[in-house]
């Protein structure tokens, strides 16, 4: 059988080729495969670069004609791929697999490889062939999940399995032998009385503080620093390469620095809260010591601290009784004046405890079911246009002083019946509600949270049927969203979400994002619109990229699951011209809008202008998100460079003259450099962690 035969083309038809490369060679490689890039001979000196080489690489074919192929290889290729490599081409066998590559412009490139031998009529390898493409976009989902499996999902500090990886590089790196000098501190880290704010606040509240603490902390680490959350309030601080004849005296500045991440009060959802912390610290060799040794040895001094409390003479306690009251190193030096136990308010007692807590979930009961139940109004906003797209009802408790509970202080003490009637009540509120905008001229479309085992109930489709129709309201003007428990079992929705759907209500997945099952849910429930978990933004300025990555990714699945996508968590400009660019339509959070009580909707309307997210960035993220959402798929920026939304962004920052303004020049050509783009990114990158 003849090559041509094979492949079917014409070799008068193909291009010009390096010398020594006959056509009847060329043929033989494109039988062996279908993407070539290069061509080499037995020595593996370059003797043809296709176009797609070039393309991937920088090179252009007469720069590399003659080479090796190392000239790719740089400090960030893996020693045991580049020898797999070599074995497999001595050997005369095919080589597949994944490099790390650099281009012309010293950029990296993650590089899917294949190199092929061709062999004569004798069996001598004569030519090997390669075939590489550009893998970044998936190796960058691999590097998502990594950072997903190592650190923690909340506050974005290495997890567990991250501090444990963590201690045994530091102990192999820096080997010890017993009985030398100190040059390692570990201390456990723990927030006072963090559950206290849990009670009172509610998880959310809890949440958003710790989330807080968390970016101050990493803030004030320096190189050899390594903190990791562990659990709940726990927390692990690892400190390296002390000076060994003078660790224990290092370890004070070291503490005050970090101490001053609870100066300043923390937003508890609108209420300012100061927390305390305590450490207690121990210092090792590095000789084998294992971390749980270590953490034990650190258990004592830290009740130790806890038990002191920060106002007696500071937060932490080294092991081994150099604590305040000796005068010793282990005490910080500055004391924390003025800070009280977290969760408390200044000048009000802690009135925690099972009773207390009983006490005030029957009250709040009582309360909620005798006329207390308000329901505020927070609307979705669409980000290209500024329209309001929906209200969603989100249930408060008035109390007797005229202020507002969240749902979180008091939803997690109702059994299922009350959170039936909790959502049968708030239901008819809403729908009352909206008859009344409609004959103030107000059309408006809402959406309300329902738990599964409300749903579960057989006469829930029925009521809500019967709602809508005593208060004259179409289905189509209502969504409802789906709360998750860690009970839910999904199978059973199925029936009571598809009679809803027929019925004309929407169905909204709450938190997509969140969780482990949500996409087989989404692809065999019935919903209607998706909402983007707000903790998947909360990364957006500590880890823009791979945020932004995890963002885009989650915009593509609902569309292409065809419904509505809400981005939810929107608290600033930045977040929420970033979801406008990578595709959210909707957005939902303080920076557009807060809740508000349901009369003051009509007015809010009058004056809302809408964010109007278009083609003027302002900020480093939507100018990163717009950078970005390009350069990741090597495509160039279109339209010209004047009429680019991050020349406007670069104009505002008086860099289109500078070097980023060249660098943006490349972008808009049809061969845009990845090296400049990757130099924007990380300009851009700058600019968000100075707060722009």
């Amino acid at each position: 059988m003849s090559f041509r035969g094979m492949i079917n083309v014409d070799p008068a038809a193909l291009p010009h080729v390096a010398d020594g490369v006959p056509r009847e060679l060329l043929l033989r490689a494109l039988a062996a495969t279908s993407e070539i890039s290069l061509i080499t001979d037995a020595a593996q000196n370059i003797l043809h670069a296709s176009r797609s080489f070039t393309a991937i690489t920088g090179y252009s074919e007469a720069e590399v004609l003659g080479s090796n192929c190392r000239i790719l290889q740089g400090p960030g290729t893996a020693p045991e791929t580049a020898a797999a490599i070599r074995a497999a081409l001595a050997r005369g066998e095919i080589f597949q697999g994944d490099i790390l590559n650099y281009r012309k412009d010293g950029s990296p490139f993650w590089n899917a490889l294949k190199i092929t031998p061709l062999r004569d009529e004798s069996g001598r390898v004569t030519h090997f062939v390669s075939v590489q493409r550009d893998i970044n976009a998936r190796m960058a989902l691999h590097e998502q999940l990594r950072f997903q499996a190592t650190h923690d999902a909340l506050t974005g500090l290495p997890n567990r399995g991250a501090l444990d990886a963590h201690f045994s590089r530091v102990a192999e790196t820096h080997p010890g032998t017993p009985g030398t000098p100190v040059n390692l501190a570990v201390g456990l880290v723990d927030l006072d009385g963090f559950k206290d704010i849990n009670n009172r606040l509610g998880h959310e509240a809890g949440d958003l503080i710790l989330t807080s603490w968390a970016a101050r902390m990493q803030a004030r680490l320096q190189p050899g620093e390594f903190l990791a959350r562990i659990a709940g309030d726990e927390f692990v601080l690892v400190i390296e390469d002390l000076p060994e004849a003078r660790a224990q005296a290092a370890l004070p500045a070291v503490f005050e620095r970090l101490g001053g991440s609870i100066d300043a009060p923390f937003d508890g959802g609108g209420e300012g809260i100061s927390i305390a912390m305590s450490a207690g610290v121990v210092l090792s060799p590095r000789d084998g010591t294992t971390l749980q040794a270590l953490l034990r040895q650190a258990d004592a001094p830290l009740r130790a601290a806890k038990s002191r409390g920060a106002a007696e003479g500071g937060w932490w306690e080294l092991a081994g009784g150099a604590g305040p009251d000796a005068g010793g190193a282990g005490a910080s030096p500055v004391p924390a004046p003025g800070r009280q136990a977290a969760g408390t308010e200044p000048g009000r007692a802690a009135d925690t405890g099972p009773a207390a807590a009983a006490d005030a979930a029957a009250r709040y009961k009582e309360r909620l079911f005798g006329g207390g139940l308000e329901m505020f109004m927070q609307p979705a906003v669409d980000l290209l246009n500024g329209g309001v797209y929906l209200f969603e009802a989100l249930a408060r408790l008035k109390l007797d002083d005229g202020s507002h509970l969240p749902p979180a202080a008091f939803l997690s003490d109702l059994a299922a019946a009350e959170t039936d009637q909790l959502f049968r009540t708030g239901l008819d509120q809403v729908l009352a509600q909206l008859a009344t905008w409609d004959s103030a001229g107000l059309a408006a479309k809402v959406s309300v949270n329902i738990a599964p085992s409300t749903l579960l109930d057989p006469e829930c489709p029925r009521f809500i049927e019967q709602a809508l129709l005593r208060h004259g309201i179409v289905p189509q003007r209502l969504v409802l969203e789906l709360l998750e428990t860690e009970t839910t079992d999904w199978d059973l929705l199925s029936g009571p979400l598809n009679r809803l759907v027929a019925l004309g209500v929407g169905v909204a997945m709450d938190d997509l994002g969140a969780g482990y099952s949500s996409l087989k849910r989404l692809s065999m429930l019935p919903f209607t619109t998706v909402k983007i978990d707000r903790d998947m933004l909360t990364g957006l300025r500590t880890n823009p990229l791979e945020t932004l990555s995890l963002i885009a990714t989650l915009v593509q699945i609902g569309r292409d699951f065809d419904m509505t996508v809400v981005a939810e968590g929107l608290e600033d400009l930045g977040m929420t011209e970033a979801a406008a660019v990578l595709g959210a339509q909707y957005g939902q959070g303080y920076h557009l809008a807060r809740p508000m009580p349901a009369a003051e909707v009509p007015g809010w309307m009058e004056d809302f202008a809408g964010p109007g997210v278009g083609r003027q960035l302002q900020t480093g993220l939507g100018a990163l998100a717009f950078h970005w959402k390009f350069m990741r798929l090597g495509s160039p920026h279109p339209h010209a460079v004047h009429d680019c939304p991050l020349t406007g962004y670069l104009d505002i920052r008086g860099a289109v003259n500078s070097d980023v303004g060249r660098w943006h020049e490349q972008q808009h050509r049809a061969e845009s450099s990845f090296g400049a783009g990757q130099m924007i990114v990380d300009w851009l990158v700058r600019e968000i962690r100075a707060g722009r």
